[in-house]
């Protein structure tokens, strides 16, 4: 009769396993995520230099409008104003 000696410690061995196999699908599933998430990041960065560069344009038209000139061409050219003084003359033909 030959009794048949356990090792110490077998269930090592399958936790060890268990916990790789665990480690690796989180792992992935993780990686998905960050992927995600960084072609959000990549899509929202260029959102944002968009709008910047959209506010820039509007910020320089601004300062355009802004100056003397322009208000006084708008206030001439839309409005039909005119200086004090200034005469004017209009096309009877049209």
């Amino acid at each position: 009769m030959s009794v048949r000696k356990t090792k110490k410690g077998w269930w090592l061995i399958p936790l060890i396993a268990c916990v790789l196999i665990y480690a690796a699908f989180t792992f992935t599933a993780q990686s998905n995520d960050l992927y995600i998430l960084n072609l959000e990041i990549k899509q929202l960065e260029q959102k944002i230099a968009k709008e910047e560069e959209e506010k820039r344009r509007l910020l320089e038209e601004k300062d355009e409008i802004s100056s003397d000139e322009s208000i006084e061409k708008i206030a001439r050219e839309k409005l039909g104003m005119v200086k004090d003084g200034e005469r004017v003359f209009v096309d009877t033909n049209k």
